[in-house]
C-alpha cells in the first residue's frame, strides 16, 4: 500500500521538502530520500520529516526502524491536550507504528498483541474527531490508518479511511492532485485483496463484485493523473485496472494489459506491484489457453516475493499456483489445495472476530474520549478556561488524603472588577479575568491547579512548597496578575487605573481550605499566599 501523501505543486508549501522526499522514496530514490531526512533531521527535528525518514525506510524494507521513527514522532508530540496539526501527527505516529508492528509479526513469524493494536488505531481515530486543519497531514493520517486496517484484512474499516484521504484531496480550494491518485490507488488495491481472499473461500460471486469496484477506482485514479508528479502513479492505475479485469475481459486483451502495465511499473520503486500482478496475469493466461506458460508465470509469482512480503501478498501466489498444478492432475497439489482452501475458510471466520472486535473497541474508544470530555468540561471554567470551583474542591479533597508534606495556595482576589464592567461593559471585564487567569497560570508549575472559585477569585494550589518559598512565588504571581489585569483594563480605559488584587496570609488547616476565598477578602490590598500543612 502506498504510505505517503504528495501535492501536484509544493511551491510555497510548508511541506515540501518533506512532500519531495517521499516523492524520492516512492519512485525507486529510497537510499537518497533517506539520506536528505537524515540531514535534515541533524539540524533539527520536526514531525513531517521524521515521517518521510519513516516513509524511506519502509521502502527499503527496514520495518522495524520505520517504526522506530514513528515513536520519535509520538516524543515530539507527547503530552495532554494536543490539538490541531499536532494531533493529526500523533494519530499518523500511531497508525504507522501499528501497521510496521504488523508487517513485522508476519516476517519475525511472531505473534502480534493485536489488542494493542487495535486500541492504537482507535485512539488514532479518535485524534482526528478534532479539526486537523492542514489537509496535508490529514489526508496522511487518514492513509496510515487506511493502511494498518488493510493489512489486518478489516477492509470494512480501511475503506472509509482510504475514502476520506480522497475527501480531503479533492473538496479543499486546490486539488491536491498526487493524494487523489494514491487514496484511489489504494482502494483499487485493497478491493483486490479483498476479492482474492473472497475467491479463496470460494465466493466468486462477492470476488467478481470486489473487482469491480478496484476497476473503477484505479479508472478513477488514472482520471486524475494527469501530471508529471503523478505519473508513478498512473502507471500503477493502470496495472491495478487490468488486473481487475482479468476476471470478466477478452483473456487475451487482459494478458497483453497486465504484462504492459507491468513494464511501465518497472524501475518506479513499487517492488510490490510484481508479485501482486503475477497471479492475475497467471489466471489469465490459463483461461486463455496458455497452461504451461500460466504455470511458469505462477512460479514467477512465488520467485518475485519479497522477504517482507506479507500474507495478503504471499498467499494468490501460492494459491494459483497450487490450483494450476492440480488442474494438471497432480494429486498432491490438489491435496495441498484443499487444506489450503479449509484454511482460508478458517482465516476468514478469524478476520470476522477480528473486525467485530476492531469494532467495539472503536465505540469504547469514542465512549471514553466523550466521558473524558465531559470530565473535563465539569472542571473548567468556561469563561478563563483554568479550573472550577469544582476542581479546586476535588484537589484539595486529594491532598487531604495524600502524603504531601505541605501545600501552598496563592489567593487572588480581583478588585473593582464591578466598576469595570460598570464603566466598560462586562465584555470588558471577562477580559480582565481572562487575563489574570493566562497571567497566573503561566507563572505556576506544571501540575499545579489554578482555579477560578468565584466571580472575582482565583487560587493557585502549589504541592510540596514551604512557607518560605511560597511567599516569595507568590509576591512574583501577585505582581504578574496585578500587571497583566491593569494591562488589559488600561487598553479598555485609555490608561486610566484599573483593577488591583488582595489575598491572605495565615496557615489553614487541611480542613479549611474553603475559607480561604472568603477570609482574603477581608484582608488588604496586596499579594498574599497562604500555606496549609
Amino acid at each position: 500500500m502506498i504510505p505517503q501523501v504528495e501535492r501536484s505543486t509544493d511551491t510555497d508549501d510548508k511541506h515540501a521538502g518533506v512532500i519531495r522526499l517521499l516523492r524520492l522514496a516512492q519512485t525507486g530514490n529510497r537510499e537518497q530520500a533517506l539520506l536528505l531526512a537524515d540531514e535534515q533531521l541533524r539540524v533539527s527535528e520536526s514531525p513531517g520529516m521524521l515521517y518521510a525518514r519513516a516513509v524511506a525506510l519502509h521502502s527499503i524494507g527496514d520495518h522495524a526502524g520505520a517504526a522506530g521513527a514513528a515513536e520519535r514522532i509520538l516524543a515530539l508530540t507527547a503530552g495532554d491536550g494536543v490539538a490541531g496539526e499536532m494531533a493529526g501527527w500523533r494519530s499518523i505516529a500511531l497508525s504507522f507504528r501499528a501497521w510496521k508492528h504488523i508487517v513485522l509479526s508476519e516476517v519475525q513469524k511472531q505473534a502480534v498483541d493485536l489488542d494493542s493494536i487495535l486500541r492504537a488505531l482507535a485512539r488514532a481515530e479518535a485524534l482526528l474527531s478534532d479539526d486537523v486543519p492542514d489537509g496535508f497531514v490529514l489526508a496522511t493520517a487518514h492513509t496510515c490508518l487506511g493502511n494498518a486496517y488493510n493489512d489486518l484484512r478489516l477492509y470494512e474499516l480501511a475503506r472509509p479511511h482510504y475514502d476520506a484521504a480522497f475527501a480531503a484531496a479533492t473538496t479543499r480550494t486546490d486539488v491536491i492532485v498526487d493524494r487523489a491518485v494514491s487514496s484511489q490507488v489504494n482502494l483499487a488495491t485493497m478491493h483486490l485483496n479483498w476479492a482474492m481472499e473472497l475467491h479463496r473461500i470460494g465466493d466468486s460471486h462477492g470476488a467478481r463484485e470486489k473487482s469491480v469496484i478496484a476497476a473503477r477506482h484505479a479508472a478513477t485514479a488514472q482520471e486524475y493523473a494527469t501530471t508529471n508528479d503523478a505519473q508513478s502513479w498512473g502507471a500503477h492505475a493502470g496495472l491495478l485496472f487490468a488486473c481487475a479485469d482479468s476476471a470478466g475481459g477478452d483473456d487475451e486483451v487482459v494478458v497483453a494489459r497486465i504484462r504492459a502495465g507491468l513494464k511501465a511499473m518497472e524501475g518506479r520503486g513499487a517492488r510490490e506491484s510484481r508479485p501482486f500482478a503475477l497471479p492475475f496475469l497467471a489466471r489469465a493466461l490459463d483461461r486463455a489457453g496458455q497452461h504451461s506458460e500460466a504455470l511458469a508465470v505462477a512460479e514467477q509469482a512465488i520467485s518475485a516475493l519479497t522477504d517482507d512480503a506479507t500474507w495478503q501478498t504471499a498467499a494468490p501466489a501460492f494459491h494459483t499456483h497450487a490450483t494450476l498444478l492440480g488442474a494438471l492432475g497432480s494429486d498432491s497439489a490438489r491435496a495441498a489445495l484443499a487444506y489450503g482452501d479449509q484454511l482460508a475458510e478458517t482465516l476468514w471466520r478469524q478476520r470476522l472476530r477480528t473486525l467485530h472486535n476492531a469494532r467495539s473497541v472503536q465505540v469504547l474508544e469514542r465512549v471514553t474520549r466523550e466521558r473524558d470530555r465531559v470530565q473535563v468540561l465539569a472542571n473548567t471554567d468556561a469563561l478563563t478556561g483554568v479550573g472550577n470551583r469544582r476542581a479546586f474542591d476535588v484537589r484539595m479533597a486529594e491532598l487531604g488524603t495524600s502524603a504531601t508534606d505541605e501545600v501552598a495556595l496563592i489567593v487572588v482576589d480581583v478588585d473593582l472588577l464591578k466598576a469595570v464592567n460598570d464603566a466598560d461593559g462586562h465584555e470588558a471585564g471577562d477580559r480582565v479575568l481572562k487575563a489574570v487567569a493566562v497571567a497566573l497560570t503561566s507563572q505556576v508549575r506544571a501540575g499545579d491547579l489554578v482555579a477560578r472559585v468565584g466571580g472575582d477569585e482565583f487560587v493557585a494550589v502549589l504541592e510540596d512548597m514551604d512557607r518560605a518559598a511560597a511567599r516569595r512565588g507568590g509576591r512574583t504571581h501577585g505582581r504578574g496578575c496585578l500587571g497583566s489585569a491593569r494591562l488589559d483594563r488600561d487598553r479598555e480605559r485609555g490608561g486610566r487605573h484599573g483593577p488591583s488584587l488582595r489575598g491572605r496570609t495565615e496557615p489553614v488547616a487541611r480542613g479549611r481550605q474553603g475559607d480561604v476565598c472568603g477570609q482574603a477578602k477581608q484582608q488588604g490590598r496586596d499579594d498574599r499566599i497562604s500555606t496549609c500543612r
